[in-house]
């Protein structure tokens, strides 16, 4: 299974990509119909990616929680006793 830093990295560069177009979108003063289409086209894909990142991450967890509740050691509960033992003289 990946490590959280692995998938960050991997999804990194797709969403740097879309970052760098919507930025030059973003300085244009006057979007063409073609940009505009473009630009919802993205964000449609950056929404598949992120969804695609966060199910990857919460499995990641997910994993790495069940793994290390696996293994954990048992401790067992010492309790106090409700009365006491000792007799006052």
């Amino acid at each position: 299974m990946e490590t959280e830093d692995q998938i960050c990295r991997r999804y990194e560069g797709e969403l740097a990509a879309i970052a760098a177009l919507d930025r030059r979108y973003y300085l244009k003063l006057a979007p063409t119909t073609a940009d505009r289409r473009d630009y919802a086209e993205r964000q449609l894909c950056l929404q598949e990616i992120r969804s695609r990142f966060y199910a990857d991450l919460t499995a990641c967890r997910l994993d790495h929680f069940l793994r290390v509740r696996r293994f954990r050691r048992c401790r067992s509960l010492v309790r106090k006793p409700r009365f006491s033992t000792v007799r006052s003289s």
